[in-house]
């Protein structure tokens, strides 16, 4: 594969990479004194906020590191919104807990998962189409189909691992607590009951096709265009 000349990255992505970096040290850094100076039952939630710190810095790194194994560099746009992505989730959504804050939180975020998801296989077919030359001759309708599948069933691991993760370490990632919306409960927050209890989870994976969807209808055009002005050519 030949080596491409680096595109320069534009200002937009440089100043949201800085920012974000700068203000996860800021705040580990607070996190790991508080952790170690404070006593007391708060230290569970310290863990907590580091681990999700910790997880944001190494999001930061992924596009070096798909760069540096596979000699693929992620468009820029795409590497805007998955940074502005992990940051919506980890630091606004757990750290500064706006699960709990803002009720339609984890709504939004599903909702731009299956979006970020169906864009990203979308990506990957116009990578290989245009690497390894391999003709678009799927159907666009075909291929948007598979896209779309793709993501519902990313969108529905997702919530396995949620979900093991709440039995796990306690922690309420699927909002199955009445009393709360805040990945941290307390003892005296009050469980779903019933069909209650399997609303967040549904309502997530109708978010994460009705994402994917959106962009594979948007794709699907564009497709459908490309294939038409390639036969025209012929």
């Amino acid at each position: 594969m030949k080596t491409k000349l680096k595109e320069k990255k534009p200002y937009y992505l440089i100043i949201a990479r800085k920012l974000i970096f700068w203000s996860v040290v800021l705040m580990l850094g607070i996190a790991v004194f508080l952790l170690f100076t404070r006593t007391g039952d708060n230290k569970g939630r310290l863990i907590f906020t580091i681990v999700q710190l910790v997880a944001m810095l190494f999001v930061l790194r992924i596009p070096k590191f798909i760069q540096d194994i596979y000699h693929f560099e992620i468009p820029h746009l795409l590497d805007f919104i998955l940074i502005t992505f992990a940051f919506s989730g980890f630091i606004l959504g757990d750290v500064l807990n706006f699960y709990g804050r803002i009720p339609y939180w984890d709504s939004i975020l599903h909702t731009f998962s299956g979006v970020v998801i169906a864009y990203v296989g979308f990506i990957v077919i116009q990578y290989l189409d245009q690497e390894y030359r391999i003709p678009l001759s799927v159907s666009p309708l075909f291929m948007s189909l598979i896209v779309v599948c793709v993501a519902l069933a990313i969108g529905a691991i997702w919530e396995i691992g949620e979900y093991t993760v709440d039995d796990i370490f306690k922690t309420n990632n699927q909002q199955y607590m009445e009393t709360t919306r805040s990945t941290l409960y307390d003892e005296d927050d009050i469980p779903l009951q019933g069909h209650e209890a399997l609303n967040d989870t549904m309502k997530d994976l109708m978010l994460d096709l009705a994402g994917a969807i959106g962009v594979a209808c948007i794709e699907y055009v564009k497709l459908e265009k490309k294939q038409k002005s390639q036969k025209g050519t012929n």
